[in-house]
């Protein structure tokens, strides 16, 4: 079985919903317009809302690795709420890219053209559009083009915190052992060539040795990146970095540097150019790093912030000690549903989540799977305080957003890692209860069909399931009764020795064939 990390990062085929370096990567081709930057603020259309802080008087204190699409509209946007609070001036963000090549160099120049400024345009489920100009990222810097200088920034005793959205991939763990790579070649150049750095990992730990040798306090190091136990990650990359290369410095950096877990969650699509034109059209403003989110946005944090924070308990982030719990109910309903979601919608002949979403018995069967099959067996599970019915439907809500177009391709995508990670838990639960069992062997039945390239309407595709093993594929080419149930996917649930299972994998089957798949998802949705 893969790492989370693995599973996140199968997240992001083709529609990114949390890139790290995807800022600016297709410049804007509508030109009509003003153009943004400080000098034209005063003379952008009134619908957009401005900041009213005093931009010129920030400092900054935070210093972000990965300046990509969520990153921009997900703390870049919390931070900017608290720069309209009283004395939150020296929280200003400071953005740092990291990849070499020409595209990431141009794109610095583009940020920078802007003064770090860029429209974030939020689509709501009804349909209503906002716009607002973002100016917490006071400084963008180049790290290829110009090491020393962000070597200063970490090491300078005003850089607090250090967040990251550097991709689940990023952190370099081995899948099995669970630690950092030290054999990557990269770590390997980084450890020889201490003072010139070229990872994000080498960068953090020289800085840090520069801020031990200085004196100075240790700081915050924040991941935002989508993986459970994002701290508890980053901690282990950066330690492991450490110790490779100085143990008594990696002992410092345990005993001076925080690393909160927190649970992200927004929706900030790649922005290609029709994106662009749309959100700039809508706006007047020539824009030329436009960011389209959703109008949804969470933020669960420990509050473990070593050298201090910005106010983000008065900007609606959620300062818990219990994110891992925030962290399940999200896999349990939200990826879960994901899951559920896409394979009968694709055998339907949908391609895209909202489009889905417009057919009623889909939503039924949404709708059952999380209030029937999940909420009433998460118990101690559920973080106190949250209403999951609440909660449902706003997955729903979300999921129905035309304005966000995901495609339910791209989440089908390696179904073999994401099920016994998002759904096995769910689905053990509902055996060993007793429970109903209708919807998951409708999804099992889906994905069978889904892996046959072709859905019930005639309509063709390309399942893409990069996990699928050596095994799993002689199984499926074999003539074995439930062959599909045997395969990696499902195998850790023993699903083809349920009899019970088997019952209703036959039937859900069955009914799809011969009655449609929209018969079997009404029968589904109705199971009780």
């Amino acid at each position: 079985m893969l790492s989370n990390n693995a599973i996140e990062d199968s997240n992001k085929k083709p529609v990114v919903t949390n890139s790290s370096e995807n800022a600016g990567s297709t410049a804007a081709k509508h030109k009509a317009g003003i153009r943004l930057s400080n000098d034209t603020l005063p003379h952008l259309p009134p619908s957009v809302q401005r900041f009213s802080y005093a931009r010129n008087k920030l400092t900054p204190g935070i210093v972000h690795i990965g300046v990509g699409n969520f990153f921009r509209a997900h703390l870049a946007m919390y931070v900017e709420r608290c720069l309209h609070l009283p004395g939150q001036e020296e929280w200003g963000i400071v953005g740092i890219g990291i990849r070499q090549g020409a595209a990431n160099a141009k794109k610095a120049e583009k940020v920078q053209s802007q003064n770090g400024l860029y429209t974030l345009t939020e689509y709501s489920p009804n349909g209503s559009v906002s716009t607002r100009i973002i100016g917490s990222m006071i400084g963008y810097l180049h790290a290829p083009s110009d090491p020393q200088a962000v070597l200063d920034l970490i090491a300078s005793p005003a850089t607090r915190i250090i967040s990251l959205t550097i991709t689940e991939g990023g952190y370099n763990i081995d899948e099995k052992t669970k630690e950092f790579i030290l054999s990557n070649p990269s770590v390997q150049e980084d450890l020889v060539n201490c003072k010139t750095p070229k990872t994000v990992f080498g960068f953090i730990v020289q800085a840090l040795f520069l801020r031990r040798a200085a004196g100075l306090l240790g700081l915050t190091i924040l991941s935002c990146d989508n993986l459970r136990s994002n701290g508890d990650v980053s901690k282990k990359a950066v330690i492991g970095f450490a110790r490779a290369r100085d143990p008594e410095l990696a002992t410092w950096i345990g005993q001076n540097v925080s690393f909160p877990n927190s649970m992200v969650d927004r929706i900030a699509p790649a922005v290609g150019d029709s994106e662009a034109s749309r959100a700039n059209s809508h706006s007047g403003i020539a824009d030329e790093t436009p960011v389209i989110t959703e109008s949804f946005s969470q933020w669960v944090v420990e509050d473990k912030f070593i050298v201090g924070r910005p106010s983000f308990d008065q900007v609606g982030v959620e300062l818990r000690a219990d994110v891992a719990k925030f962290e399940v109910i999200k896999q349990r309903l939200l990826n879960g549903s994901h899951s559920m979601l896409a394979y009968p919608a694709l055998i339907c002949g949908y391609r895209m989540v909202n489009e889905a979403l417009r057919h009623k018995t889909i939503v039924s069967y949404l709708t059952a799977f999380m209030k029937r099959d999940v909420i009433p067996f998460v118990g101690e599970l559920c973080p106190q305080g949250v209403d999951l019915d609440a909660y449902t439907l706003s997955i729903i809500e979300r999921f129905s957003n035309p304005a966000i177009g995901d495609q339910l391709i791209r989440i089908a995508f390696n179904g073999c890692v994401k099920f016994p990670v998002y759904l096995s838990n769910t689905f053990s639960t509902l055996l060993r209860k007793g429970a109903t069992l209708e919807r998951a062997a409708l999804l099992a039945a889906s994905f069978e069909q889904y892996l046959k390239g072709s859905d019930l309407k005639g309509g063709k595709f390309s399942p893409d399931e990069p996990h699928l093993t050596g095994e799993d594929k002689n199984i499926l080419a074999s003539s074995e009764p439930y062959a599909i149930l045997k395969t990696s996917a499902f195998a850790t649930l023993d699903l083809a020795e349920n009899e019970k299972f088997r019952q209703k994998f036959d039937e859900a089957r069955t009914r799809m064939m011969t009655e449609g798949p929209e018969a079997a998802l009404a029968f589904a949705a109705a199971a009780d």
